[in-house]
């Protein structure tokens, strides 16, 4: 097993049985060691809010473990001469080192599946894993990482970073060489086809075309990271490269720290911290005494004593980092404590802070002093606290739940839009539907931002919401192609709704597919048992639309079975029970029923009463229904 870098993290309860070490390779059991993988994922999959795609999870959970059942052989092997090593550390003691890493990784990984909890496998604690990942979740949903099992398969016919007389060239897929054997170390390419090399202890990089885009000439070169930028360092400071060999910027800085969705960098330079945007240009001055990340896009920075999340935030004491799951760091303020989690700063609860406190496992994140005003804030007596920005974002959300029942939408605008401001993809969608339906509120403009708002956090009901807002052009301009891949969205996530969406959209384009979608938002437990018969009475199977008519147990479904009584589609003909559902349709106000009743009464030997054929039709023509020309003759 080719491992260069790092052994991948996901694959590492592979090795955790019969470990040994010959001619500098590590052995390890591998039937023990697939069991253990089988095991480690069925506890990922049974941790909630842990994976965000979980059919994207269930096929590469699948797709390994049919690999690693097809595999014969006893053990599984990794050769510590084909990997990066540090001159000075024998090969024999970088396989004892890795050895070491990974029974204590799997430790790790064992105590936290044998207490059923995922908070125990704490990243920053791991050995020798990325440092690219801020946590273990992070990593495991690392979409290039495809669930793990990009970490086995491999694309065949690539090029070929080969060795002769201990130096490093590259061949292409035939074996042509496209770069003649000259560096002392030739590392793997990044995904955006670019790789490390090193000669004389200068780095560069070339791609993998051949082409020599940087000689070796930095005294230190890093990889591009799934970035167009990379690291590079000369005389003790760094700076960013791009993919074409260009410097974007200079090496000036002591400290660069990629971090974030938006690739930005922490970065120090005389002493002092800021923030580079991902294409090197200064966004936060450098003035402050440190900025720290916190957690994926949120960062804290320090000057003069006081914290904060952002140059014009509030101002805390102290910003310190916390025990996962909930939330990802405590600010602390006088007396007060706040939590921070991805929705911003709320009011801390005493007794979550409380437990914090006092669990003995947390001291990597609290030395006394914090733990005591921790637990000082704790004990304190409750006050009465207004509803406000600081409130936690669910109770927003729940208050404004309790008043959208009560019909109190003054209220309910107020607290979902609070908690909407906050990132709460819920209280978008619930404020968005307001807007969109509730009459005296509509509001196209706020219905369309909220939905799209809630759509970017991927609410699911927000993808349909939005998904109608372009069907019906409410608040934009109607786009039914948009529309549809919204719904496909939140069809991916499991909405039957959804399904049920795109059939009525694709219903005359693409019928097959748009029956495809109804059967799935059947088998999601949201049948529209409707269309479903009306489809298949279209196609001509009659006895199938029957069916689903007679599971529909709406006014138009006791039409439609009348309908099948009436002409003796898929059943024997039966007036008197296309009379009994006709009625149950009218009784339900599908006043169309009228028509058929009429038909009947006018026309259907046996059942001929021209009274009550007028009074059907009567009611017809109340209910503004188009009379059939052939009514008119009996009553001239």
């Amino acid at each position: 097993m080719e491992w260069r870098y790092e052994m991948p993290l996901l694959l590492q309860p592979l090795l955790i049985s019969g470990g040994f070490i010959e001619n500098n390779v590590l052995y390890y059991d591998a039937r023990s060691g697939i069991e253990n993988l089988k095991r480690f994922y069925n506890f990922l999959d049974s941790t909630e809010l842990l994976i965000k795609d979980k059919s994207l999870f269930t096929k590469a959970k699948n797709t390994l473990f049919k690999y690693l059942d097809s595999l014969a052989l006893p053990y599984f092997s990794m050769d510590a001469r084909d990997a990066f090593n540090i001159e000075e550390i024998p090969h024999k003691e970088q396989a004892a080192v890795w050895m070491a890493d990974i029974a204590y990784n799997n430790a790790m990984i064992t105590h936290a599946m044998d207490n059923n909890n995922i908070s125990l496998l704490t990243y920053s604690q791991l050995k020798h894993v990325s440092t690219a990942f801020h946590s273990f979740a992070e990593l495991l949903n690392y979409v290039d990482y495809d669930y793990g099992w990009r970490h086995i398969y491999q694309e065949s016919g690539r090029e070929e970073i080969y060795n002769e007389n201990g130096l490093w060239g590259l061949k292409n897929a035939h074996g042509e060489i496209l770069l003649h054997p000259q560096f002392d170390e030739f590392y793997e390419f990044s995904e955006q086809d670019v790789a490390v090399v090193m000669k004389e202890q200068q780095y560069g990089y070339v791609h993998r075309s051949g082409e020599v885009i940087v000689p070796p000439e930095w005294d230190n070169a890093y990889d591009f990271d799934y970035s167009n930028l990379a690291i590079i360092q000369r005389n003790g400071l760094l700076g960013l490269i791009n993919l074409s060999g260009k410097v974007v910027v200079a090496p000036t800085y002591e400290a660069l720290n990629k971090f974030g969705s938006q690739g930005h960098y922490i970065a120090q330079k005389n002493g002092n911290w800021g923030v580079l945007s991902e294409d090197g240009k200064v966004i936060i001055n450098f003035k402050y005494d440190n900025i720290e990340l916190l957690h994926d896009d949120v960062i804290m920075l320090q000057k003069d004593g006081y914290y904060s999340l952002s140059e014009d935030g509030d101002q805390f004491d102290l910003i310190v980092h916390k025990a996962p799951p909930q939330g990802f760091a405590w600010a602390i303020k006088g007396k007060e404590v706040y939590l921070i989690d991805k929705y911003g700063i709320s009011r801390a609860n005493k007794d979550l802070v409380r437990q914090d406190a006092e669990n003995e496992g947390y001291s990597l994140y609290y030395d006394d002093i914090v733990r005591a005003r921790l637990l000082a804030y704790a004990k304190s007596s409750a006050e009465n606290t207004v509803t406000d920005v600081y409130t936690p974002v669910e109770e927003l959300y729940n208050i404004g739940v309790d008043a959208y029942n009560r019909q109190d939408y003054t209220s309910a605008i107020y607290h979902y839009t609070l908690a909407a401001e906050k990132g709460f993809g819920y209280a978008m969608n619930n404020l968005a539907y307001i807007y969109y339906m509730i009459e005296g509120y509509v509001n196209d403009d706020k219905a369309f931002y909220w939905y799209e708002q809630g759509a970017a956090a991927r609410n699911t009901n927000a993808l349909n919401g939005l998904s109608l807002c372009y069907q019906y052009g409410i608040g934009t301009i109607p786009d039914i192609e948009k529309a549809i891949d919204l719904l496909l969205q939140a069809a991916e996530d499991g909405m039957a709704a959804a399904h049920n969406n795109l059939g009525f959209l694709l219903y005359k384009t693409d019928p097959e597919l748009a029956l495809f979608h109804y059967h799935q938002a059947e088998a999601l437990g949201e049948p529209d048992y409707g269309l479903l018969g009306s489809m298949y009475e279209e196609k001509g199977d009659f006895e199938t639309a029957f069916r689903y008519h007679q599971k529909d147990d709406s006014e138009i479904g006791a039409f439609n079975q009348g309908h099948f009584y009436q002409k003796g589609l898929a059943t024997e003909k039966d007036i008197k029970a296309a009379i009994g559902c006709f009625q149950t349709a009218i009784d339900g106000g599908y006043d169309r029923a009228h028509i058929e009743l009429a038909r009947i009464y006018l026309f259907e030997e046996g059942f001929i009463d021209k009274d009550k054929a007028k009074v059907h039709i009567v009611a017809a023509k109340e209910a503004e229904i188009e009379i059939p020309e052939e009514f008119k003759d009996p009553f001239d």
